[in-house]
């Protein structure tokens, strides 16, 4: 049987493949015009999407963010949405109305913060920080742990890690509060409490501050030392504005004992090495003292009345802190319990 294609219905055909074609075409434009916009967005990231991102890691909160940078809250917010969709990746998770940093987060915002660099630069940064993840453990420390005691414990704590990176800084209890509240570091150890809101301090561990001699010196028959023994007596001491340098000053004075200060300076290790020198007598933090007498570059007795020096820790207050970081503190504790700082002679 013969049959024949009506003309409508060929035509009909034709302009359904013509209108599956232009909707194909049509779709495929706008897939490369989104993937062409989310590239050109990523090269243009503006400056107040960092500020936005930026002022939310310090302060913990997007009500707080929008009072730093002068916008209202739904607007910071819009602001960090539009940065998370520049660069691919969540920047904060949420959770119960709360917004919380993710590592690569505080690894962007570590490039951020330090970065007088283009925007361009950033946008490498952030790929860069999205396709690759090392485990990094960034510490700040007051120079009493720094110089001679956290350097045995890292080494120790790196053996059977080989694949993780450690950075540590030596700054001032005051600036190691301030490095901890920014974010640039995992955790601080300071001898001053911090009143920061961004900071969580707690005590880690207490000794008795610790009288050091030269070697050879009169006062080393003693096996225990007090103010009345360091009277007219040559004596090294940490600078006027430290904590620990009006506690002392406080006790002698209280005791109505005077010494002789011909030298000061900043770091207790530079005491001590003053002291084993022959330049005079001092008192300093027990680390430090057993140190260097573990050296055997001056002698340690216990000074009485006590004068207790206390070692804190420090961790950023608006994120959970790491396995690695807690980790680490607790092969710092474990040292500290095994470290003889009692001052008593050998």
């Amino acid at each position: 049987m013969f049959f024949m294609t009506s003309p409508f219905l060929l035509c009909q055909n034709s302009l359904c493949l013509i209108i599956y074609q232009i909707h194909f075409s049509a779709v495929f434009m706008l897939k490369c015009y989104e993937l062409s916009l989310r590239e050109a967005t990523l090269m243009k990231l503006n400056h107040r999407q960092l500020e936005a991102f930026r002022a939310m890691i310090e302060t913990g909160s997007v009500t707080e963010a929008s009072k730093r940078i002068g916008v209202t809250q739904p607007a910071a917010s819009r602001l960090i949405s539009d940065l998370e969709y520049a660069i691919g990746y969540a920047l904060f998770l949420r959770e119960k109305k709360r917004l919380t940093p993710t590592p690569e987060a505080m690894a962007l915002f570590e490039e951020v913060d330090r970065s007088y660099i283009g925007l361009g630069l950033i946008g490498d940064a952030a790929r860069d920080i999205g396709a690759n993840r090392r485990g990094a453990l960034r510490i700040a420390s007051l120079p009493a742990m720094a110089l001679s005691f956290l350097p045995k414990v890292i080494s120790k704590f790196c053996e059977d890690k080989p694949d993780i990176s450690v950075d540590m800084q030596i700054h001032s209890s005051q600036r190691v509060i301030q490095c901890v509240a920014s974010q640039q570091f995992d955790l601080g150890f300071a001898e001053i409490d911090s009143l920061h809101p961004a900071v969580k301090s707690q005590a880690f561990f207490e000794s008795p501050m610790v009288a050091i001699l030269p070697k050879h010196h009169p006062l080393c028959r003693k096996a225990t030392l007090t103010p009345q023994d360091f009277s007219n007596e040559n004596f090294i001491a940490l600078g006027s504005n430290y904590t620990m340098r009006k506690r002392i000053d406080a006790l002698f004075l209280a005791n109505n004992i005077t010494r002789k200060i011909q030298i000061e300076t900043q770091l207790s290790m530079a005491v001590a090495n003053l002291v084993a020198s022959g330049a005079g007598v001092s008192i300093i933090e027990a680390l430090t003292a057993s140190s260097f007498r573990g050296l055997n570059l001056v002698e340690a007795r216990p000074f009485l009345p006590e004068i207790t020096y206390t070692y804190r820790v420090l961790s950023p207050a608006h994120r959970p802190i790491s396995l690695l970081t807690a980790s680490f503190i607790n092969a710092t504790r474990d040292a500290l319990m095994k470290f003889d700082v009692s001052g008593h002679a050998l």
